[in-house]
Formats: structure tokens, sequence, C-alpha cells
């Protein structure tokens, strides 16, 4: 690893590689995780652990997106370090001193965005490889957060959301060429919080609201890659109550909302024009404000991320994010 290191000129010091080897007090225990039978311990490479490492991320479920994006964040890791460098060899001042390389002396700009990133895959990998390697401390649990966070999310008061539904109401109500469009989407969107895909694949049968005490739909995937995203959420008995005449004034025999993204989002702007907001009513607004209501109306989090159909690692980004929302 130190003649690797040697390639670059990083002015380090000595002092983050002395204790490099203070990993390796378990080397004896291997544990055998790979559906191959690749075993790994603190002697193995990097390169090595992080197949293992992609192959436990993908066998959890996660998304191809973000798994591809976990392979090549760690893999320059390996490359600033040497592929043949070993699990134990890493502690939290040689990490640290990597991120300031990425930082500063890389020749390849690296955004604040994408830097962030990078530590939250860093940290996730060792917290993955720490009991698996049996590592005695994990030396990314103390590596600095020099990322710049990227901007707060916009969501919507809860003075917004009542102008919001007030304005939505109007489009149609006591009209006979009234919308009803923008009322039933923003109502959806409030209570469920669904991403802006999974509204307009929304069909008929994925809803079920006779015959039960809870009405609820179904969220699905074609796609099994993205099967962990899959859920059932409940719908709000406001919506359930309007839904029949949307129905039949739209004649919604599939899709329940059998329109392109484009007008969808027209229709939501709309609803902000009509209540005289300054904020741009989006997807993506509402399923912020649908995060934001739920946690602060003490929704447990485990529950909220299911209902948001959110992976363990995203969420504890998007926590982070709702918690900072309410504190201002």
């Amino acid at each position: 690893m130190n003649k690797q290191l040697s390639l670059f000129d990083y002015n380090k010091s000595e002092k983050s590689l002395e204790h490099k080897s203070s990993n390796k007090v378990r080397s004896d225990k291997i544990i055998d995780l790979h559906p191959g039978g690749y075993q790994i311990n603190v002697e193995t490479s990097i390169s090595a652990a992080l197949e293992v490492w992609i192959q436990s991320r993908r066998d959890a479920g996660l998304s191809e997106n973000t798994i591809k994006n976990y392979r090549i964040d760690i893999r320059l890791l390996s490359e600033y370090a040497g592929a043949g460098a070993s699990v134990g060899e890493f502690n939290t001042q040689i990490l640290n001193d990597y991120l300031e390389w990425m930082k500063h002396q890389r020749r390849i700009p690296c955004s604040a965005k994408t830097l962030d990133r990078r530590i939250t895959s860093l940290k996730s990998f060792f917290r993955w490889v720490t009991p698996v390697c049996g590592l005695s401390i994990n030396p990314a649990d103390a590596v600095v957060n020099v990322s710049v966070r990227s901007p707060l999310p916009t969501f919507l008061t809860e003075l917004e959301v009542s102008q919001a539904q007030q304005a939505a109401e109007k489009l149609f109500k006591g009209k006979k060429t009234g919308d009803m469009r923008p009322h039933m989407l923003f109502s959806l969107l409030l209570h469920t919080g669904l991403r802006k895909g999974e509204t307009v694949r929304l069909v008929h049968n994925h809803l079920v609201i006779e015959g039960t005490d809870e009405p609820h739909l179904y969220v699905r995937y074609a796609d099994k890659r993205h099967i962990h995203k899959e859920r059932k959420v409940l719908l709000a008995s406001s919506w359930i109550k309007d839904f029949a005449n949307y129905s039949d004034r739209y004649e919604i025999t599939e899709k329940i909302f059998p329109w392109s993204v484009r007008l969808l989002e027209y229709r939501l702007g709309d609803v902000s024009t009509a209540a005289g907001l300054s904020k741009h009513i989006s997807f993506e607004m509402l399923r912020w404000t649908c995060a934001v209501r739920d946690y602060r109306d003490g929704m447990e989090p485990e529950k909220l991320r299911r209902k948001l159909g959110l992976s363990k690692v995203q969420w504890g980004e998007v926590r982070r994010k709702i918690r900072k929302l309410l504190e201002k």
C-alpha cells in the first residue's frame, strides 16, 4: 500500500500510515458470504471485498443505479490506495487524507453533491465490512464529514397546504366544466407521497377502496430490481369520497391519471396560481410535504421509510433533511 500511495505527491505525513495495521487484530476471523464461496477477512484486498459487498447490496434489493454509484465510489478509493491494499490497512487518517485528495489534489473536479455521495458510500462500505471481516473498529466512523450538503428541499407549510386545498377545490366545485384533476392529484400526493413515476403508472386494480375499513393502494413495479419499492399505502377518506365522481367524469377505466406527465405538472401549477402561492407546487414538493407532515405527526420512522419506498441508506439522508426542515 505504501508503494502505491507514493505514486501520488499529496504531502501526507507518515503519521497517516503508522497505525495502518491497527485493524488486523482479528485476522483469523473469516466469513463466507459470497454465493460462490468467496471468503473475506482483514487480509482481503479492497477490490475483492468491494465485489462481495456489491453482491450483498444487490441481494438486499438496492437499485442498479445505487449499486453502480457504490461501485464507482469505492473503486476510486481502491485506485487511490492501490488495488492490492487490504481492508485491514485502512484507518481514519488515511480515509480523511483520501477525501482531501479528492477535494483539492485530484485533477478531476468533484462537486459538493458528488463528494457527499462518496462519503455516504465510504461509510456504508466500512459499516458493512467491519463486522464481516472482523475489524476491531470501523475506520469510517470518525471520518470528517467535509462535504457541503445539498440544499434542503422545499415543502408546503400548513397554511400553504390549506390555501392550496381550497384553491384546488374551487377549480371544479360549482362549475359544470370545472377541472377536477388538480384536486385529485394534489390530494393523492399530499397524503401518499408517491413519486412522479409511481403516480402515472397507478392503475385501477392497484386501488382497494371497497369492502375494507382501510382503503389503500399498492405501488407496483414491473422491474423486479425495484421490488423493494413495492408497498401498500393508505388512502385519505376524502379522496375516496371524490373518486367515484372523478372516475365517472373522466371515464377512468385503467390508469388513474391517463394524461402525460407534463400535463399533470401543469395541473399542479394551476393549484399554485389559484392559491396565489410564490412556490411552484410539484410532485417532489408534495412528496416532501407528505414526509414532513407524517414525521411531525409521530409516524414511526420505519413505517414512514416503508411508506415512501426508500432503502435504509436513502432514509438516513431523508430523515436528516426532514429534521432540518422541522427546525426551520
